[in-house]
């Protein structure tokens, strides 16, 4: 060979492994930037079902805004035609909600057509003019029913930051009513975002379709501002209203996804930060190009297939996993509105229901107390009683609604299980075996003494029936003091009294168990049972800073432990000293306060029969009219619950001008008063507080005891 021929050769060997070499390291580029995209793709597909979850649960959210609109709308067209007391129900309805500051609202209300504010949940509110806030320029042109959501504002009524979402109100024929108002809290909608807690490199935003920032989940968000036109964003929601972007930022690359929601002009936007989500494949490329330059084309190709294989399977469950995620997120969410819903509903019968008793019990009561025939006398008396039973189903109602009035005093364990033992065993029959187990030297628990007996007397009836079936059984009514640290649910680190009702029943499987608390289930047969003993039980330990736990296995028997806070040294005790058949100051002038027109006259005729003069007034501000006029008064009573200026209020306006003037105040529930209660009870003038439905002898005896001088120790 020439070397002409040797230097061809070479040349050709060096082009065919220069070649080779190239085509080599081109696979690996190109392998490299489809694992990059694959793991980019899977990353784009997380936010996206992130921000379907999120998106689901703001649509929940504002079905329930969408439930206040349409009352706002029912209560103009009442208005119109003149039912007041229908719009007043309807109006307390909104100050509860605002109360509870449920969806974090602060503030439903209602604008005129004339753009002045017509009425508030605000208490206190005056008339504003609202004719230039966009918030009632839009619905008030609009044509639809679709929200209007406002940008962050400071509200005119409530003074704070508020995001308004408003609806346009139609009257029957279709022509403009007015604007239904439901004002939100956006830094609580920012809390609710913080706590789903995503991981580093993660961000929700909440915005309206024009990009203006609703909530941030951002540790420092900066609310109200516009998103630019050309950002991208903006420029993917002009494409569709559903799908997937990227971003460049300061801080780098930002893969969103994105979702609007159905009839509300609101879009979701969750973005991740594209290196930490591409960190975990930071080593393909290293490895691909390391294996081109050592190993043949076969083996490099076997890696790049291996890698994209695994990344495959991961991208796979991850999005698995986030399906899974967002089912279990959206099911306790229901699961939770539900319940605070039944709750709610619950409470309110039950006031109402306080109300429809403490009539039918006063008055039954006036009749048996006038009447000289046994005949009538004896259907009044079977009256009471029946009036008496509904009283014992709305205090649990009201109990489940953790509504309900707690006289929480210190309860000495080791006595009350004696004499519970000793009741029990003659009342839940020779079949069952009752002891006690209770741990010697235990300090005493604070708890409503009548709602711990009644609990534990449902639980211990729960029980017999459980071991009926056995034939019978042992149940066992066990104490101890045990000292909460840390995580555990429901209670706050602590000493506690543990409260053990145990029976050797035939127990639950896993699937009752998990309904066994839930409000009205039962597996009694009908007319046997209500289905509120363990959701009155659950709701009594929680209310009392406690909590309930069930334990169970079928053929092993239920144990039911009761957590409830030891006694401090100072317990409150708001019943009035005992003063029953006390003859009350003839002439005395008590002012009456009460919404309900019946109960109002029937409390009149007792107290006038007793000797006091009694003047009725239909609310607070007719009361406040009454003590403008006249201050001769030496007692006021007044109901809770009352639209526009309820009782404690009533009490707190007085006490300005007469700081000494005795108060008896009527409630069915005074859970949410109950701060203020402590301050009216710790201030100079007497006052005391009776649950209804209240014996009319109750009531004479709560005013003797503000009227008549107290007795020295």
């Amino acid at each position: 060979m020439t070397g002409l021929s040797r230097r061809l050769t070479w040349l050709l060997a060096l082009a065919f492994w220069a070649v080779c070499s190239l085509g080599v390291g081109a696979a690996a580029w190109l392998h490299i930037r489809h694992v990059q995209n694959q793991a980019m793709g899977s990353a784009l597909a997380r936010a996206e079902i992130a921000s379907r979850a999120v998106e689901q649960m703001l649509m929940r959210s504002f079905e329930a805004i969408d439930g206040i609109h349409e009352q706002a709308e029912a209560r103009q067209r009442l208005l119109v035609l003149g039912q007041a007391q229908a719009v007043a129900a309807i109006e307390a309805q909104f100050k509860g909600i605002a109360d509870q500051a449920r969806f974090g609202v602060r503030q439903v209300a209602v604008i005129g057509t004339d753009g002045i504010l017509a009425w508030s949940s605000v208490p206190g509110w005056t008339p504003v003019n609202l004719t230039d806030r966009p918030h009632f320029q839009g619905p008030r042109d609009a044509s639809g029913h679709q929200p209007y959501i406002s940008i962050p504002l400071i509200g005119r009524t409530t003074a704070q930051w508020s995001v308004q979402v408003t609806r346009r109100i139609d009257d029957g024929t279709g022509r403009f009513a007015g604007v239904a108002v439901v004002s939100l809290d956006p830094i609580a909608l920012v809390r609710a975002l913080q706590e789903l807690q995503l991981g580093e490199g993660r961000r929700i935003r909440i915005l309206r379709q024009d990009g203006v920032v609703i909530a941030d989940s951002e540790d420092r968000p900066e609310l109200g501002i516009r998103l630019e036109a050309e950002d991208p964003l903006r420029r993917a929601l002009a494409l569709a209203p559903n799908g997937r972007a990227e971003a460049t930022s300061p801080g780098g690359l930002r893969l969103i996804g994105y979702q609007s929601l159905e009839g509300v002009p609101l879009v979701v936007e969750l973005s991740l930060d594209a290196a930490a989500e591409l960190a975990s494949i930071d080593f393909v490329a290293p490895s691909i190009s390391a294996a081109a330059t050592a190993i043949c084309l076969l083996l490099l190709a076997a890696i790049a297939l291996s890698i994209s294989w695994l990344e495959h399977s991961r991208t796979q469950q991850d999005l698995v996993q986030a399906r899974r995620d967002r089912e279990s997120v959206l099911e306790r969410l229901a699961h939770a509105q539900r319940m605070e819903s039944l709750g709610r509903l619950a409470g309110g019968i039950a006031h109402d229901f306080n109300n429809v008793l403490q009539a039918a019990i006063g008055g039954a009561k006036l009749i048996a107390r006038r009447s000289a025939d046994p005949g009538i006398r004896k259907l009044a008396e079977m009256v009471i009683s029946a009036g008496e039973r509904g009283a014992s189903v709305t205090q649990r109602l009201l109990a489940f609604a953790r509504r309900g009035q707690l006289r929480a005093e210190a309860i000495e364990i080791a006595p009350l299980f004696e004499g519970l033992r000793e009741v029990l065993s003659h009342t839940l029959g020779a079949i069952v075996e009752v002891r006690v187990a209770v741990a010697p030297d235990l300090p005493p628990a604070m708890a409503d003494r009548g709602q711990l007996e009644a609990v534990l007397i449902n639980l211990a009836v729960n029980a017999r029936d459980a071991m009926r079936s056995m034939g019978g059984g042992r149940l066992v009514l066990g104490a101890v003091l045990d000292n909460i640290g840390e995580g555990r649910p429901g209670l706050a680190p602590g000493r506690y009294l543990r409260l053990d009702v145990s029976d050797s029943g035939s127990g639950m499987d896993a699937a009752t168990l998990a309904q066994a608390a839930e409000p009205f289930f039962t597996t009694k047969p009908k007319d046997q049972g209500t289905g509120l003993g363990l959701a009155m039980a659950t709701g009594f330990a929680q209310q009392s800073g406690g909590t309930l736990a069930i334990d169970s296995a079928p053929g092993k028997g239920t144990r039911v432990t009761l957590w409830l806070p030891e006694a401090d040294e100072v317990t409150l005790r708001r019943s009035p000293p005992p003063h029953a058949g006390a003859e009350l100051p003839e002439g005395a002038r008590v002012l009456l306060v009460d919404d309900e027109p019946l109960v109002r006259r029937l409390l009149a005729e007792w107290l006038r029969e007793r000797g006091l003069v009694v003047v009725e007034a239909e609310g607070g501000r007719d009361a406040l009219a009454l003590l403008a006029r006249e201050t001769a008064f030496d007692l006021m009573i007044t109901d809770l619950a009352m639209p526009g200026m309820n009782g404690l209020q009533l009490i707190e306006a007085i006490r300005l001008g007469q700081p000494r003037l005795p108060a008896l105040l009527l409630t069915g529930h005074p859970g949410d008063a109950d701060a203020t209660v402590l301050r009216l009870v710790s201030e100079a003038g007497a006052f005391t507080m009776l649950r209804k439905p209240v014996a009319p002898e109750a009531v004479l005896a709560g005013c003797a005891a503000l009227l008549l001088p107290q007795p020295t120790p």
